[in-house]
This record gives C-alpha cells, sequence and structure tokens, in this order.
C-alpha cells in the first residue's frame, strides 16, 4: 500500500524527532532523549497542523441541509459503523471511511445527488478505508453483505467509484480523525487513572466519537476539538482531582481560538447525551448505538 501514500508525511516529523533525539552522536558522549510526554505532545501537534486540509469543504454542513442530504448520509454513516461490528474493522477505518465521504460530497455541491449515489459513495469510501487499513478487506461482493442499504452494486461500479474518489481527493487518505487523537490522548489517561477505569472511560470516549460521526451539525469541528469535547464530556466518571488534572493537560494543546469552539462542540454532544426524548434521526441513533 506504500503508493498510497504518495507525498503525505504521516507522523514522519515525530519519527524524525524521535530518531534524531535518540541517536548516539559518539561512542564517547551520551545519548540524547526524550520524554514519553515531549513524544505524544509532538505527534498532537503534527495532526494539528495538518487536519484542516482534510476537512470538508466551508458549508457544508448547510448544503447537506438545503439538499435533503442529511437523512441518507446519516444512515450510511450507520451503515460504515454496522459493517465495523460484522467484519471486526477498526474503528479507525471507520473513521477514514466517514472523512472519504464527507470531503467528496463537499467538493461535488453542483451535483443532484440521489440517495443511490451516496450510497455508492459510501461502499466506494469504505473499500478504499479497508484497503488502506485493514489487512484482510473482503471483497466488494462481501462489503455489501450488511443489509442496512437500498442498492447493490456491481463490483466494476464500485471500483470506478473509487477511481473517481481518489483522484478528488487527490489520494490524499491518511487523514487525522477524531479518532486517531483519542488514541494519542488516551496514552496520557493510561498514566493517570487506574486500569479499571481506564477501560470504562475510554469506551464512553470512544462511543462519543462514534456518535459524533452520525451528527451533522458536529461537521464543522476539527477532528482535534470532537476528540477533546468527547474527552471532557466523559470524565464525570472520574475523581474530581483526577479530571482536572487530566483537563489540564489536554487544555495546554489548544489556544484560546480552539478552546472556545471546542465549548461548541461540547454543548452539542452535552445537549444529545442529556435529551430524553429524541426530536431527530442524528439523536436517536446516537442513543441506540450508545446502548
Amino acid at each position: 500500500m506504500e503508493g498510497l501514500l504518495c507525498d503525505e508525511d504521516w507522523l514522519s516529523c515525530s519519527a524524525e524527532t524521535h530518531n534524531k533525539n535518540h541517536q548516539t552522536v559518539t561512542s564517547s558522549v551520551c545519548i540524547t532523549t526524550t520524554t514519553k510526554e515531549d513524544d505524544e505532545q509532538v505527534a498532537v501537534s503534527v495532526c494539528m497542523e495538518k487536519e484542516s486540509s482534510y476537512m470538508p469543504e466551508p458549508h457544508y454542513k448547510e448544503f447537506l441541509e438545503s439538499k435533503n442530504l442529511v437523512f441518507v448520509r446519516l444512515r450510511c454513516i450507520q451503515w460504515l459503523i454496522k459493517c465495523r461490528s460484522r467484519w471486526n474493522f477498526s474503528h479507525g477505518t471507520v473513521f477514514l471511511a466517514a472523512n472519504y465521504l464527507d470531503r467528496f460530497m463537499s467538493k461535488n455541491r453542483c451535483k443532484e445527488w440521489k440517495d443511490w449515489m451516496v450510497e455508492l459513495l459510501a461502499v466506494a469510501c469504505l473499500s478504499v478505508a479497508c484497503k488502506f487499513h485493514e489487512t484482510y478487506p473482503p471483497t466488494l461482493s462481501e462489503i455489501q453483505m450488511e443489509d442496512y442499504m437500498d442498492d447493490v452494486f456491481e463490483a466494476s461500479c464500485i471500483e470506478r467509484m473509487e477511481v473517481i474518489l481518489l483522484e478528488a481527493l487527490d489520494w490524499h487518505l491518511c487523514c487525522p480523525t477524531s479518532y486517531h487523537y483519542i488514541q494519542l490522548l488516551g496514552l496520557k489517561l493510561d498514566c493517570s487513572i487506574e486500569e479499571e477505569a481506564n477501560d470504562i472511560l475510554m469506551v464512553k470516549i470512544t462511543e462519543l466519537v462514534v456518535g459524533a460521526l452520525l451528527d451533522h451539525r458536529l461537521i464543522p469541528f476539527k477532528p482535534s476539538l470532537i476528540a477533546l469535547s468527547s474527552i471532557w464530556c466523559s470524565l464525570d466518571l472520574l475523581a474530581p482531582i483526577t479530571s482536572q488534572s487530566s483537563l489540564s493537560y489536554f487544555m495546554t494543546l489548544f489556544n484560546q481560538h480552539h478552546k472556545d469552539e471546542m465549548m461548541k462542540c461540547r454543548a452539542i454532544m452535552e445537549a444529545v447525551q442529556s435529551s430524553c426524548c429524541p426530536q431527530s434521526p442524528t439523536s436517536v441513533l446516537m442513543k441506540d448505538h450508545c446502548s
């Protein structure tokens, strides 16, 4: 899969920094090392620097609403999540596929989108994400076995859609997602709380970021903000002292503008969590997924 990487540097800066900091200059001098926290901050910083390049085009949320595409997008994201369970995909595969879908649709707003077009795109996105992220991806016929969408497509049709997708995204496939941030930031949680509490917390955080994929209102927020908002919404599971310590660490990674945006993102997440009577398909599916 080396060809898929093209000119992307996926965390290469972090790796190069790590190698340089750990090399032995001569046998007579000591080795320079970095701390685990330094490596974590470098990895997060590299992702934050490149995440804007992998966001959907501006006003994509409004486009979905104006073209009545919110529900079909929601249904396709739900299909991706169901496929993950059936085929034991990693969460990373689902997040990549969802990113591809949103970026492609945001670049093709002049098209008269039909439901079957979005479904075909979703299948192509998952197929590409599987080839990129999974060791043993299913075939194009197997990948459509989840009985959730209305149409079934021939392999040749999906393959043509994959080529169109790759060209539209300029082969930039290895994008930072909110789930990737959770994996990076979760390293800090591992060190600050007991193992059992950490497992419960990470399950809750993962549920929130997966649920965030379903809610089109969160599309304008960067993955780093969605990840941190999910962590913030979950820290009430911890003792107050531990919660404040973890949150203080994470907040150092963001400037004031990011913090203001995160407050908006967090408010949407908390509103969905606290809603006793969901009024939209998004909140219904989020509650079904998290229950």
